[in-house]
């Protein structure tokens, strides 16, 4: 292992132990708004903690069409109180807060902008058969786009992605902007293995529902080539900023590598760029000695820093 994955890996554990562990940040220290807002007194307002954030109480919102609620947890950032001014938002899958704070904490030492950050998913207490069976809905492309390579189930149990973009882009996300102040102009989409299959969806059928994507470990090759030739046929540009990376043990797994993650994220790259789409910002990265489960939150910490790398004070 070289000193520069070593040191990765340490640093992106022990954010991930202040995501979980620093009282009042996370699900287990919940606080409601008002009482965030009242709780940011005169001296916190001359020195806010670098590291801190509020997570505010879990809340539910049901799609048009969906049989089950979606549980959506927010993440303010610790300025929040103390001005007036917008925040770019990540929007990341599978209720993945934790995740995404970690990689924020990149932030207390200037790697990264301050961000509102909008965790969607099942809850944490539904059980697995149950949260595999709600993201396979969620996060699917209906059958008739999938290629010959994909693992196909009936129709009524994926096919949810237009619904759920809809829902999140169309009716979720204008009501949280009116209760929080979101940079209109920077909602960022975030999303692992299936939820960066998803990302993948929108961003060549809508690309325009987000400034920025991070998708760590998509798959489907075939299926995301010939959705990019679609959108290809229809337009000359592609604009966004996009992060695609995968794991280097993800290739050599006895289950994971019949799902192609790397040459999946590598086959894209080297499309994309021979495109030369005009407004596409990309970034491919190959994690060495990570697997499928993680490589996740190191792709998390790598691709904040891509999409927010002009507001950073501190460069590689």
């Amino acid at each position: 292992m070289s000193r520069q994955t070593l040191t990765i890996r340490l640093l992106v554990s022990a954010l991930f132990c202040f995501a979980l562990f620093i009282p009042g940040h996370v699900s287990a220290q919940q606080t409601s708004l008002d009482e965030a807002r009242s709780a940011y007194n005169e001296p916190m307002l001359a020195a806010p903690a670098t590291y801190g954030g509020t997570t505010l109480p879990p809340r539910t919102y049901r799609a048009p069409g969906w049989e089950w609620d979606h549980e959506v947890r927010i993440w303010l950032p610790d300025t929040y109180f103390a001005t007036e001014k917008d925040y770019p938002t990540i929007w990341v899958t599978d209720n993945s807060l934790e995740e995404m704070i970690a990689a924020l904490r990149y932030g207390f030492i200037g790697l990264s902008p301050e961000v509102i950050i909008v965790a969607i998913g099942a809850p944490s207490t539904t059980a697995p058969a149950e949260f595999i069976r709600r993201r396979n809905k969620d996060l699917n492309r209906p059958n008739s786009e999938l290629a010959a390579e994909a693992v196909r189930f009936p129709d009524g149990q994926v096919g949810g992605a237009p619904g759920f973009l809809d829902f999140l882009v169309n009716q979720l996300r204008p009501e949280l902007e009116e209760e929080f102040r979101m940079d209109s102009n920077s909602h960022n989409y975030a999303g692992h293995s299936l939820g960066a299959n998803f990302g993948l969806y929108v961003l060549f059928t809508k690309p325009e529902s987000f400034r920025g994507y991070l998708l760590s470990s998509p798959a489907r090759r075939e299926t995301q080539l010939a959705a990019e030739a679609k959108w290809n046929e229809g337009s000359n540009d592609l604009p966004a900023k996009v992060f695609i990376s995968a794991g280097e043990w993800e290739a050599a797994h006895p289950y994971w590598h019949s799902f192609d993650l790397i040459s999946t994220a590598s086959s894209l790259a080297e499309r994309l760029t021979g495109r030369n789409y005009p407004s596409l910002e990309l970034r491919l990265k190959v994690f060495s000695e990570e697997d499928h489960q993680s490589v996740m939150p190191v792709a998390y910490a790598r691709g904040v820093r891509f999409l927010f790398e002009d507001a950073r004070t501190v460069r590689d």
